[in-house]
């Protein structure tokens, strides 16, 4: 944290990837420092680690126009609400890949509309979310968006449905140019199946 605080002393700092392994503390203090910086265009938070908590309010109206983050990389735990008030401080934001993220209760009607104008590329690595939460989530981004890439590991069967992709995409999404999709399953060791086409 001592080296956080010292960085807004970087007149020039325009990128920057923090690795950490093995800690356990709120991430809100290390986001709050980082999305002061100015004129930091990257970040890339990265932690390996599952005590995670992040108690970090939406953005207020001064504290959104703080941060010039164009590219946004969270590769740690992290729930759809506490992405939503990350990027809640990142107007300028064009980038935004997500890694490990993961189902966790969340109140749906908490999380806002986060019009990111500039948001043309999204990329989600995520496991355990149900499809209706990922849509929730979706639909509350730019709907400029040109690449979407998602990558999900989810006994949910919604997510092979090419029908909800098409309504997704003609509802909300009429700028897609490039969607990437890959789907992972489980397969039962004992009879070598897939668990959720089993009709036993």
């Amino acid at each position: 944290m001592s080296v956080l605080i010292k960085l807004s002393s970087l007149p020039r700092l325009k990128s920057l990837t923090i690795n950490m392994h093995d800690i356990s503390m709120d991430l809100a203090s290390i986001y709050k420092l980082v999305l002061k910086l100015s004129i930091l265009t990257y970040y890339k938070l990265s932690i390996d680690a599952t005590n995670l908590f992040i108690s970090l309010p939406i953005a207020t109206n001064q504290q959104k126009q703080q941060s010039a983050i164009e590219s946004l990389i969270i590769d740690h735990r992290c729930s759809f609400d506490k992405i939503s008030a990350i990027i809640s401080f990142t107007l300028q934001l064009r980038r935004l890949k997500l890694i490990h993220g993961f189902n966790h209760p969340f109140n749906k009607e908490l999380i806002p509309s986060i019009m990111l104008e500039n948001l043309s590329y999204l990329s989600l690595d995520i496991y355990g979310v149900k499809f209706y939460d990922f849509k929730t989530f979706i639909r509350k981004t730019n709907p400029k968006l040109k690449t979407l890439n998602v990558i999900i590991q989810c006994e949910d069967m919604t997510y092979l449905d090419a029908y909800q992709w098409e309504r997704l995409h003609l509802d909300y999404y009429l700028q897609l140019d490039k969607f990437f999709f890959t789907y992972y399953d489980l397969i039962d060791n004992t009879n070598h199946q897939y668990q959720i086409y089993s009709c036993g």
